[in-house]
């Protein structure tokens, strides 16, 4: 009987050590998430899950704000230096809205919990509020101004019956003709957003890229927004690079037309120093060409694999003999001896000597040119003065 009784209270006294060892571990883990912020059971469960590329990052937080998300959200990441989570807005690329803030909690077993503050941008609640008549929060009000202005470029430049490259074609255009490139008031950053690009009228890169997908996007047409470097090569190295030549950061965008995927850079079509210039040198580009002078994470993106709804090919001013070229600069100087001539061509080398005789066309008084590319595909611009 004694033993019963000495073995029922071991299993107490047993029973008592685990409640108080468990409260205490509870106390520690407790005590372990006030000074850190990380639960360390959440923590290893989340171990094996954990993001290691930075990109992994960037696409969870890509398909919350694309679900219209507006709020904190807790990614566990290892292995990720601080630097490239300060730079996840250009890794992110993404149309509908940005990382505000983060903050990084202290690694534990290796892994460390970063929470972000995700917030939808104006692009966003623009093409909810068009699509899907979704109303436009009082305090948003650049969105509101937004609004108004795409639906006004949307009513203007697109009908119904047009195809998608005709509507990219239009507001590219539209685009170049309303905008230019700079910078705007020091109290916004207006020309990183399509607002700067489409309501002011002044943007840099971002803006342009911005600009052409919300209004592409709004009209049904297919498209990417791309980031990346370029280099200054013959165009626009103001815009592109620094002053000692290195590529900077570059945005622009990828284009679905007749279902196969083209580069347009808005940007580079709107070059600084030519006023009112609507080039169409990057519309609709291969990777082959747009590799030139542009770089991006090629794995991220679709292919570009042809030239076929490239806007020269498209509206067959692309020529590969030098014979042809100069029979349609005649022929067209002579009906139209004013304005910009712009064609593209490739397998030959142009020279002084194939534009010589075009100054002597009756009706033109001063002729200019500039050339742009290598030898598989180049575009030649023709100024003429009456």
């Amino acid at each position: 009987m004694a033993n019963r009784v000495k073995k029922k209270l071991n299993w107490k006294i047993l029973l008592i050590e685990i409640v108080v060892i468990v409260v205490l571990i509870a106390i520690m883990l407790k005590l372990v998430e006030y000074w850190t912020g990380v639960n360390p059971i959440d923590n290893l469960f989340e171990r094996k899950n954990a993001l290691s590329d930075i990109s992994e990052v960037a696409s969870v937080l890509t398909e919350a704000l694309d679900a219209g998300k507006d709020e904190e959200m807790v990614v566990y990441i290892k292995d990720i230096p601080e630097n490239d989570l300060q730079n996840i807005n250009y890794i992110m690329s993404n149309l509908n809205g940005s990382v505000d803030s983060f903050q990084i909690h202290p690694k534990i077993f290796g892994v460390r919990r970063v929470s972000f503050k995700i917030v939808r941008s104006d692009n966003s609640f623009v093409y909810d509020a068009y699509k899907n008549g979704a109303a436009i929060p009082e305090d948003r009000k650049e969105a509101q101004k937004l609004l108004v202005r795409v639906n006004r470029i949307l009513e203007d430049q697109i009908t119904p019956l047009m195809s998608d490259y005709q509507k990219e074609l239009a507001l590219h255009d539209y685009l170049l003709k309303h905008c230019s490139y700079g910078h705007g008031s020091d109290e916004t950053e207006y020309e990183y957003r399509a607002y700067g690009a489409l309501v002011e009228g002044q943007a840099v890169c971002n803006g342009y890229a911005e600009a052409m997908a919300l209004l592409l996007s709004c009209a049904g047409v297919e498209n990417r927004y791309v980031v990346g470097t370029a280099n200054s090569g013959s165009r626009s190295a103001q815009q592109a690079t620094t002053d000692n030549g290195h590529p900077e950061n570059h945005a622009w965008n990828l284009v679905r037309v007749n279902g196969t995927w083209y580069h347009l850079d808005s940007t580079w079509d709107d070059p600084v120093g030519e006023k009112d210039l609507v080039s169409h040198a990057y519309f609709n580009v291969s990777d082959e060409i747009l590799r030139r002078d542009h770089s991006w994470n090629e794995e991220k993106y679709e292919v570009c694999p042809d030239m076929n709804w490239n806007y020269f090919y498209r509206e067959h001013t692309y020529f590969e003999r030098g014979s042809e070229l100069s029979n349609y600069l005649t022929q067209k100087l002579t009906i139209h001896p004013y304005g910009t001539v712009e064609c593209a061509f490739g397998s030959f080398e142009m020279t002084d000597t194939m534009l010589s005789g075009l100054g002597a066309i009756p009706g033109i008084s001063k002729l200019f040119y500039s050339t742009l590319g290598d030898f598989h595909y180049s575009v030649l611009t023709i100024y003429i003065e009456q």
